[in-house]
């Protein structure tokens, strides 16, 4: 096989020539990316300054308003509360205006199962006006434009709730709290009789306010307010105590029968409208009072405290054997009163102490003082069934009936007179008075030793002649003694010692009590 070999031109020459390239349609490439890009520019420098332009023209017509698009919102019954345009020479007065109707808001205090209200600025709340007003300021009013903006743009959208920040005024609040327990603080009442409508009052409990622990349901109220939630109702922290005797357990109450009753007058005058008052405050919270088979009565506790926010007023009182104004005067005869009845009624006689000189209303040995909350009459239901007080002051009388079911034996009340003590005579100087004129502040009272006894019987009164005559009764139930003594009241006079020309002063009304008759001394008895 023979090869040839070609020259380097010759074999060029052989090849097929090739495709010349076609002309370009457009500008090239590079032109066209030059123009987009110098496009985008101009567009994002007239964006940009439109933008700033915007910016510009909003930061200069809100410069002395509020951003708008804000709203207060939290204050009560009147929804969210606009600030937007609000001039801002104008929004202090006008914070200062929200903020004080937001304190107006009424809350309502739940205390045990009552209701009562307060404002928000009495229950020690206030509010950082200082702070809101920083707020609304600083909104769309830092000084850069673009920011501004923003703030204005999302007003317009969306807006800006705001709300008052709240704290308490701790010393503010304990005070209230403090004034709240005088009104709210009661002891439990039990259901009771209401013998003249013939109707049943229904049980009461008992509140203590706890002033610590309700402080501190004001603390987490403030902050619940500061996050923006409501606050309609409060509850707040007592401690309560609840009644012996509910409604359910008289629907079936025999009170059928009178088992003992006891009467005491007293003066219908008008200088003593006070003490009468006195009277029938003190009787209403014992009238329908039901005391159960084995339970103690107590005076002190079933009455209460005796205070003017209980209604009582100032009357004379017993005070170290002298008659003294001081509050509640008159308790005593309701005390006694019950007392007497009790003890005919054949009740436990627990607890009871006289008075510290006899008194003009009731026989001396059947009364029975009472100073809350040391001194007390305490008496206990021995029956196996209730016993219902029926309390009654009307026309000059205070009278008790104690009602149950009939009982079977009778009483008898015996007093015995051991030592009678005479009375000294005081004189008291008064400058106020002429030379020469003379009153007396008290009169004077014998003390007296006394036995009080008490038998409980079923036949005939009778006396022991071989014992002086003490009581001897027929099918004795039961007797008891007390030794009983009231020391001597002194005589007070009242003598003149300043000039003889003042005028001379109208003597104070006289409470004499006559003294112990013959006939009553060394015995005397009284049978129901």
């Amino acid at each position: 096989m023979l090869f040839t070999v070609l020259p380097h031109s010759e074999l060029a020459a052989s090849e097929p020539p090739s495709p010349s390239p076609s002309p370009p349609s457009g500008p090239p490439p590079s032109v066209v990316s030059r123009w987009v890009l110098l496009a985008l520019s101009v567009v994002l420098i007239l964006s940009s300054l439109a933008i700033a332009v915007s910016a510009v023209v909003v930061s200069r017509r809100h410069a002395r308003q509020v951003m708008p698009g804000i709203v207060l919102t939290g204050v009560g019954g009147h929804g969210a509360v606009p600030l937007g345009a609000v001039s801002l020479d104008e929004l202090p007065k006008r914070i200062h205006e929200l903020g004080e109707r937001f304190l107006d808001q009424r809350v309502r205090l739940l205390i045990g199962q009552d209701k009562t209200s307060a404002r928000l600025r009495e229950l020690g709340m206030r509010v950082d006006e200082a702070a809101m007003l920083r707020d609304c300021q600083s909104l769309g009013h830092s000084g850069e434009p673009l920011a501004d903006l923003t703030s204005y743009l999302r007003g317009l959208r969306s807006g800006y709730r705001l709300q008052f920040a709240v704290s308490l005024d701790v010393s503010r609040s304990h005070q209230f709290l403090i004034e709240l327990k005088d009104e709210v603080d009661r002891v439990a009442v039990d259901a009771r009789l209401d013998l003249e409508k013939h109707t049943i009052a229904p049980e009461r409990s008992g509140y203590l306010l706890r002033v610590y622990d309700s402080l501190v349901s004001l603390e987490y109220a403030a902050r619940a307010l500061s996050s923006g939630q409501p606050l309609s109702e409060l509850r707040l922290a007592v401690a309560e105590s609840l009644p012996q005797v509910r409604k359910e357990s008289l629907t079936k109450l025999d009170v059928s029968t009178v088992l003992a009753a006891w009467e005491t007058r007293y003066s219908t005058a008008a200088i003593d409208s006070d003490r009468t008052y006195n009277l029938k405050v003190g009787a209403d919270k014992l009238n329908g009072y039901v005391l159960q088979p084995g339970q103690v009565f107590s005076f002190n506790a079933a009455v209460g405290d005796r205070t003017e926010k209980e209604g009582y007023r100032v009357a004379p009182v017993i005070s170290g054997g002298e008659l003294i104004d001081g509050l509640a005067g008159g308790m005593c005869q309701i005390a006694s009163t019950l007392h007497a009845a009790a003890f005919f009624s054949g009740l436990e006689i627990v607890r009871s102490t006289p008075h510290s000189r006899p008194s003009t209303y009731i026989p001396m040995g059947l009364d029975s003082t009472v100073v809350y909350p040391s001194v007390d009459l305490k008496l206990k239901n021995p029956f196996d069934f209730p016993v219902v007080i029926h309390f009654v002051v009307h026309q000059g009388v205070v009278r008790v009936e104690l009602l149950g079911k009939e009982r079977p034996f009778k009483v008898a009340f015996e007093r015995e007179v051991f030592v009678e003590t005479p009375f000294a005579t005081v004189t008291r100087p008064d400058p106020e008075m002429p030379v020469g004129q003379q009153i007396v502040d008290q009169d004077g009272y014998p003390g007296y030793r006394i036995k009080r006894r008490r038998y409980i019987f079923e036949g005939q009164w009778k006396t022991d002649p071989k014992d002086e005559n003490r009581g001897n009764p027929d099918e004795l139930i039961g007797k008891r003694e007390w030794d009983v003594s009231y020391p001597a009241t002194s005589q007070i006079i009242r003598v003149g010692t300043g000039s003889p020309k003042l005028p001379k002063k109208a003597p104070p009304p006289s409470h004499r009590i006559p003294p112990l008759p013959a006939w009553a001394k060394p015995l005397w008895v009284i049978q129901r």
